[in-house]
């Protein structure tokens, strides 16, 4: 507003001044035109007017009035570097008759828009001498003080600031505004002397109450900067804080003395200030710096008491903050180790609560990697005891998947060996994971159970019935089985789906010692074009498994053979290269068995088939030096 009204102003100065001289101006059509069309804020047609006039006419005597036009209309386009040279030019070609004043003003405030401080505050200064009119004056100095403090020249400005003020020229309320630019400005740029005054004048001065405060705190960082010891500046900030405690900049002030303190080799009184810091401003976001401080001092001083309360603190109280998130582990480890259950279950709590998997994901990785598995453990257990929860499934979901990953199956089956089975198949997925992890412990028997609630649940998942035909085939009655590869087959949705069904019914047929119809069945698996190089190495394998199973020691080794050879990405040619192995000890050629098994262990030594592997070899060994 107090901008607005000073743009009103001097546009009000310079339009009287283009009034006052044009009734003495040769009543020229052109000129008469572009002043009609600067009135009527016809800017544009209005500057290609007036300067076609001047272009023509340059030494007429309303040659600098349409050059001042020109100017005004090229300013309130937005034009100001080009109204502001429009201006120079019509200062040097002014007369006696024309007064100098008015086109300062305007190529000072065209200056101060186009970023040329430096020339903006000379126009300024010179309108300001020249000037004997207080509303020209007024309006010169706020764009003095202005393109100085902008200039970095805040000394300079204060000094015409105070002049100003002590003129009774400006309104109160204008120069408590720049006063505050000034000191701030100064502040900014290192003038600590200078900032002092400016904030202590408006201190004096500002009928604001927030103003005073802004103005307080500003002279409390400006004593700082002039103190000559980090305790007197630390004496000065926490001056600031002790008068405007509820103030938005005092959690600032504070977090500053702390430092100044450390500075000064006083710790203890730091630690306190910190401290002081996160009790009275604990939504400020200064505080996390605080405690990070804090965090730090602790560590540096190896007080495990002061580290451990303050990672709590900052892990329970900031935990959207990174800082926080870096230390979330450290607190779960601390309080896990402190033997307290109540303030593990506090700090867990703040990952679990926070609902995303992401930070329970990340949580455990670095528990993993600082604290050991037990502490691991605990805390996945009292995550996943959230399971009775069905808001708190993203959460019991990462966990589980990540316990998954690492192969901490007993975990996953221990923390939901009692909940209800209603709480297990709540979430097919969830579910689907526990089921795994108790068919990876050898307990096929109970998972089969678990899949099975699962296929009974609303729209079992196709993985879920197809996981249920396995194990039926393995451990429910053939009835069982039939009835869950019939289910499975009607869940396929695509033919890489009903290539893994046929998998199933020819272990089914296996089971029932029907070769001939699981060969077939295995057969349209390995010829099939949508199913993957891995299933159908699989299917290769099996076909050599019933061969075997029959004694036809020859055709399960081609078999065998062939798996190996045309799949061997598949992951099934390591378990082809062990079963051809045992296939010649069967058929008692020892070399060729020694020639699968070291094949085996040249082409895949990471295999879980390996040691097999290696053990065979060893028994041959054995056997042939007998």
């Amino acid at each position: 507003m107090r901008k607005q009204a000073f743009s009103l102003n001097l546009r009000t100065i310079f339009t009287a001044f283009l009034i006052t001289l044009s009734v003495s101006a040769t009543a020229e059509d052109s000129f008469r035109a572009g002043l009609a069309e600067l009135a009527a804020g016809s800017f544009e047609k209005a500057a290609a007017t007036l300067a076609e006039f001047v272009k023509k006419n340059p030494e007429h005597p309303a040659a600098v009035q349409a050059m001042c036009g020109n100017g005004q209309a090229l300013s309130a386009m937005g034009r100001n570097a080009e109204a502001a040279d429009v201006f120079e030019a019509a200062l040097k070609q002014r007369t006696n008759r024309v007064r100098e004043a008015p086109i300062r003003l305007s190529c000072a405030k065209c200056q101060l828009h186009a970023g040329r401080y430096s020339a903006a505050a000379e126009h300024a200064h010179q309108a300001i001498q020249v000037s004997t009119s207080p509303s020209e004056r007024a309006a010169a100095y706020p764009m003095l003080i202005s393109a100085l403090c902008e200039d970095e020249r805040c000394s300079e400005a204060w000094l015409h600031l105070q002049k100003g003020a002590d003129s009774g020229e400006l309104d109160p309320n204008v120069t408590v505004s720049l006063a505050k630019k000034v000191a701030a400005g100064a502040l900014k740029q290192g003038e600590a002397k200078t900032a002092c005054e400016a904030f202590g004048w408006q201190m004096e001065n500002d009928q604001d109450d927030r103003g005073k405060q802004e103005a307080a705190l500003g002279y409390a960082w400006a004593q700082a900067a002039l103190a000559t010891t980090p305790t007197e500046a630390a004496e000065a900030l926490l001056e600031y804080v002790d008068n405007y405690p509820k103030s938005p900049g005092a959690a600032r002030a504070l977090l500053a003395a702390a430092r100044k303190q450390i500075d000064a080799d006083q710790t203890p009184v730091a630690i306190e200030l910190l401290q002081r810091l996160y009790a009275q401003y604990a939504d400020a976001s200064e505080t996390v710096d605080g405690l990070t401080l804090l965090i730090q001092i602790a560590q540096k001083a190896g007080d495990e008491e002061l580290l451990q309360e303050t990672r709590a603190h900052l892990a329970q109280q900031h935990t959207d903050t990174p800082a926080a998130r870096s230390v979330l582990h450290l607190a779960i480890a601390d309080a896990a180790k402190s033997g307290d259950d109540a303030k593990f279950e506090a700090v867990a709590s703040v990952v679990f609560n926070a609902g995303d998997p992401q930070l329970v994901a990340q949580t455990l990785d670095r528990l993993s990697e600082t604290a050991g598995n037990e502490i691991v453990l605990r805390f996945a257990d009292a995550g996943l005891q959230r399971m009775i929860d069905p808001q708190q499934h993203i959460v019991t979901g990462a966990i589980i998947d990540w316990l998954f990953e690492h192969q901490h199956w007993s975990v996953i089956t221990e923390a939901t060996a009692k909940m209800p089975a209603e709480v297990l198949v709540s979430n097919q997925y969830q579910g689907a994971v526990i089921a795994e992890s108790l068919q990876r412990l050898g307990s096929s028997k109970a998972a089969y159970d678990l899949f099975t609630r699962l296929a009974a649940g609303s729209e079992p998942t196709f993985v879920v019935l197809l996981r249920r035909s396995e194990l039926a085939v393995q451990v429910g009655s053939v009835d069982e089985a039939t009835q869950a590869i019939a289910a499975a087959t009607a869940a396929a949705e695509s033919s890489r789906d009903r290539q893994y069904v046929q998998i199933v019914a020819a272990q089914l047929a296996i089971r029932r010692a029907d070769f001939d119809s699981s060969r077939k069945l295995l057969d349209t698996v390995v010829l099939s074009p949508a199913a993957d190089q891995r299933l159908r190495g699989r299917a290769q394998w099996l076909i050599g498994e019933t061969y075997f199973m029959q004694r036809d020691y020859r055709a399960a080794i081609d078999a065998y053979r062939r798996c190996e050879t045309l799949f061997p990405e598949s992951g099934w040619g390591a378990a082809a290269l062990l079963q051809a192995g045992k296939a010649f000890e069967k058929m008692g050629n020892f070399r060729d068995a020694a020639v699968c098994y070291t094949s085996l262990l040249n082409k895949h030594a990471k295999s879980p088939y390996a040691r097999l592997a290696s053990r065979r070899l060893g028994w041959i060994g054995n056997e042939t030096t007998r």
